[in-house]
């Protein structure tokens, strides 16, 4: 038997943007306004 397992995401997407003292902590917030339901599919840094 094989099990076949595919990820999924809606077909929209949706720009999220956060601000942080740090890339880390922009990052930490930017993983906290991610749906439920959805995944973050991409990060760019703008400065």
């Amino acid at each position: 038997m094989v099990k076949v397992v595919g990820i999924i995401a809606p077909k929209e997407t949706q720009e999220i943007n956060t601000e942080g003292a740090s890339y880390t902590e922009a990052y930490a917030a930017l993983n906290e306004v991610v749906p439920e339901g959805w995944r973050l599919l991409s990060v760019r840094i703008e400065r």
